[in-house]
């Protein structure tokens, strides 16, 4: 009798490795990655498979929430957003939970840190935006515009705006400085779900439930258009698709400009929108566990692809033309063989 031996046997169980409702995100080196496992937040060695770091929450009033969602500071700080409306700011590595910030009636659905770390921005079910002070550990102010759950914010340092996104479909920017929404972007379809802002704030892209991909540039300081060139940006993301203004304001100064669309090859919605470090490299996430990955071009890059386009389309017109007169020339033989 021949006995069949498994090659691997499982050696370890880890329970919980990632909740389903919130997001993963690396640590500021780029070397570890933390995850929301039900109530807890869990850093992982990605390269020995082993959890590196367990946070706990401790609730006086029972069970603690669910995480929801995610945000890294550019340090050993990450700010986990519960389903009861709490933010706690946990040191990681020394595994302990450094600030409680309590500004939400429901689950906090968006979290974003700006470059510095010391402000961090957050939305929630409850339609609102709050702008926190996390070295003064408080709140600066709310913002509400919004009609339905805010699912996403970016920050924009130059201006000291902020960017927010919704169920609602529209996407607003907001001046922190002066507390006041001064535009509304009402492009796509249907719900917006993610942002992205490139390394050197130039563009905004957006995606939705829809099957495109809204790429729109930044205003400088100076509210005028980003000195990139337009054809520049087109070229870098891709072909341009139903372009023109789907932008209103609320002042006469527009920060966010439509450039164009880039079709998406799924039909499900996007859940994350990323750019690497360099701003060279788009990634698209969506719901149906794919990845997209789209190459940003330089203006050289650009000009070089829109010259092999032109030269394709006039081969291929030669071709077509020359297929014609050899089905003409046949034609005029076979009638004169009739004859």
């Amino acid at each position: 009798m021949v006995k069949a031996y498994l090659r691997y046997e499982p050696a370890d169980c880890f329970g919980v490795v990632a909740s389903s409702n919130s997001n993963v995100v690396y640590d500021h080196n780029g070397k570890l990655v933390i995850t929301a496992a039900l109530e807890n937040v869990i850093v992982w060695n990605p390269k020995l498979g082993t959890a590196v770091h367990t946070l706990k929450p401790v609730s006086s009033g029972g069970a603690c929430g669910e995480v929801t969602r995610l945000a890294r500071a550019p340090s050993v700080f990450v700010a986990a957003g519960y389903n009861d409306g709490v933010i706690r700011v946990w040191d990681y590595v020394k595994e302990e939970n450094v600030l409680s910030l309590n500004g939400h009636k429901t689950a906090v659905t968006a979290l974003r840190y700006n470059k510095s770390g010391a402000i961090l921005a957050s939305g929630g079910k409850d339609t609102d935006v709050v702008i926190w002070d996390v070295v003064g550990e408080t709140g600066l102010f709310r913002l509400r515009g919004h009609r339905d759950q805010i699912t996403d914010v970016v920050f924009v340092e130059r201006g000291n705006r902020l960017v927010s996104s919704s169920k609602d479909s529209v996407v607003r920017v907001w001046d922190l400085d002066t507390q006041h929404c001064i535009q509304t972007v009402v492009g796509h379809r249907g719900e917006v779900w993610a942002l992205a802002v490139d390394p050197q704030e130039r563009r905004l892209v957006t995606g939705s439930v829809d099957q495109q991909l809204r790429v729109y540039t930044i205003a400088n300081e100076t509210n005028q258009p980003s000195a990139v060139s337009t054809n520049t940006l087109i070229s870098a993301v891709g072909p341009s698709q139903g372009a023109g203004s789907d932008v209103s304001s609320e002042n006469q100064t527009d920060v966010l400009a439509l450039l164009g669309s880039i079709q998406r090859q799924t039909a499900d919605r996007v859940v994350t929108l990323e750019y690497d470090e360099a701003g060279e490299m788009l990634g698209c996430h969506a719901a149906n566990k794919s990845v997209e990955l789209y190459r940003v071009r330089d203006e050289v890059e650009a000009q070089k692809r829109v010259k092999r386009r032109k030269k394709r389309q006039r081969e291929k017109a030669k071709m077509k033309e020359g297929g014609k007169e050899q089905e003409e020339e046949e034609e005029e033989e076979g009638a004169e063989g009739k004859a």
